[in-house]
């Protein structure tokens, strides 16, 4: 198996650890506070295999998922078999083409870390603002810089962890390095899965580089492409951002 398909595979077993319909919660609050429209069509950029598209779609929202991954698209259709108001779209995140404006978008779980250079940032940025509506909120989540270098000894300590789903059992291996002069973090991740249905173990790896920000730079960034800052939090459980937080939550309205 691929290791494009088998991220896809196990997709939602890798974030079992995560309560999606509270992350949902969270995004309905800050949409009350933050929005200057009303919002029924919702965009989720970087969908994986939509756990979030189809929470907000089941919700009652017309949501749809962009992910540049056709085996995460394949999946994520299937598991929207019978919702009408969810649709999956195969598409670069940096060159978003709709024929309509989205009323909030979301890109959730470090999508914009991916972007390691500023032109690409931009892009994706500028590329968000255009299929959105003034006044539409913009949520994200990326690391922080300052908090992963206060915590450098923690990161840079190899760890396992553990995420179970029903009769399948997975486990993580993480070995990190921080590079502060190029503000980024090297992860290097093995993932044994013990899939019981399958009778097998599978075991697969990828190496990331995450750029880690600034709140001071992802605010010019964010300007630079038509959003201005509307709040920001430490967690998807609504926690305060500090110096010390590793990862930043922002929330960002098209302007």
């Amino acid at each position: 198996m691929l290791k494009d398909e088998s991220y896809a595979t196990y997709y939602d077993l890798l974030y079992s650890h995560r309560n999606i319909q509270a992350e949902v919660d969270f995004i309905e609050k800050v949409l009350r506070e933050c929005s200057l429209v009303p919002v029924k069509k919702v965009l989720d950029v970087g969908c994986g295999t939509g756990i979030h598209t189809l929470e907000l779609a089941k919700r009652g929202y017309t949501a749809v998922g962009v992910d540049v991954s056709p085996a995460m698209i394949e999946a994520a259709r299937r598991k929207a078999v019978g919702l009408p108001n969810v649709e999956f779209v195969l598409a670069d995140a940096t060159n978003l083409k709709f024929d309509r404006e989205f009323d909030a978008a979301i890109a959730f779980y470090g999508v914009v870390s991916y972007f390691r250079d500023d032109d690409s940032l931009l892009k994706f940025f500028n590329s968000v603002r255009r299929a959105l509506k003034k006044g539409a909120v913009f949520i994200f989540d990326t690391w922080s810089l300052v908090g992963v270098q206060a915590k450098r000894v923690y990161y840079e300590t190899p760890f396992s962890s553990f995420r179970k789903a029903g009769s399948m059992l997975a486990i993580k291996e993480e070995n990190w390095r921080i590079d502060f002069l190029e503000e980024v973090a090297y992860a290097e991740i093995q993932w044994s899965v013990i899939d019981l249905p399958r009778n097998e173990i599978n075991v697969f790896k990828h190496d990331l580089t995450l750029r880690l920000f600034t709140l001071r730079e992802l605010t010019h960034f964010l300007y630079e492409s038509g959003f201005e800052l509307c709040k920001t939090y430490e967690d998807y459980a609504g926690r305060p951002f500090t110096e010390n937080s590793s990862e930043i939550v922002v929330v960002a309205r098209a302007i």
